[in-house]
């Protein structure tokens, strides 16, 4: 098995690889009632081909720009 090294304090030292080797999972989203058919959204691919379909942009929590150069605060 081939091995990484990277240079810690001057010293070359073993990468580890533990967290690499993990399979991480991100949970669904919870569903929500959209604001513009009152329809239900049940998961991230219906989230993102909804807001295709209507033309819209998720902005965030922090706001953000939005392409017109308006920000959404």
């Amino acid at each position: 098995m081939r091995k990484t090294y990277v240079m810690q304090n001057g010293e070359l030292v073993e990468k580890k690889t533990i967290m690499e080797k993990r399979l991480q999972l991100i949970s669904d989203i919870e569903p929500y009632q959209n604001m513009v058919n009152r329809g239900w959204i049940t998961g991230r691919r219906q989230h993102r081909e909804f807001l295709k379909q209507h033309n819209l942009v998720e902005l965030g929590t922090d706001g953000g720009q939005i392409k017109d150069g308006t920000t959404g605060n």
